[in-house]
């Protein structure tokens, strides 16, 4: 399982660094095209919708994973480690469920689109594609958020913030880089 999971990690940082710096190649040369050539590229807004699409919906599991999701933790700093205990579980298990229920919805959604036939304007994609890795991104931040909730029930001592940190372990870094403090 852990082999898989390290895949799945792999895959999904693939996925968003190549689709990040593609989308800047491609939009960038969008803009030099219509800035300078004063010839307008008509598909590279519709290709950066799209990479812009896979890299927030694979982005929720990487970040779940990763422990960079956004946190409003007021309640959660100022309870003891029963408390943040109980919190964590509660949060995960509440999230996971929203994820999947968002997944179902987003499933729902992608094939009323296949049904629909419709295709993007300029590269003629079949958009139901397109909007594939929105229901795949739920599934996998459903499945981070649910390891993360059965970490937390199995471990007693430890409290878990994602499937692979524990409280308090990584999060100088964490702070450091919220803060734009690395070299």
């Amino acid at each position: 399982m852990k082999k898989v999971d390290e895949m799945i990690s792999k895959i999904e940082e693939l996925f968003l660094s190549y689709s990040i710096i593609f989308m800047a190649i491609i939009l960038i040369g969008g803009v030099f095209a219509r800035a300078v050539l004063n010839s307008s590229l008509t598909f590279t807004e519709e290709v950066g919708q799209i990479l812009n699409i896979i890299v927030t919906f694979f982005g929720i599991g990487y970040c779940a994973r990763q422990a960079r999701h956004i946190s409003m933790s007021v309640v959660y700093d100022i309870v003891n480690k029963k408390g943040k205990k109980l919190m964590m579980c509660i949060i995960s298990l509440l999230t996971a469920i929203i994820m999947f229920y968002l997944t179902y919805l987003s499933i729902y959604y992608v094939t009323s689109v296949l049904e629909l036939g419709r295709v993007t304007a300029a590269l003629r994609i079949p958009m139901w594609i397109t909007y594939v890795p929105i229901p795949l991104g739920f599934l996998l931040g459903g499945i981070e958020y649910s390891k993360t909730f059965v970490k937390n029930i199995r471990n007693k001592d430890e409290i878990f913030i994602s499937s692979i940190y524990r409280h308090g372990e990584n999060m100088e870094e964490i702070e450091e880089l919220e803060k734009g403090d690395v070299n």
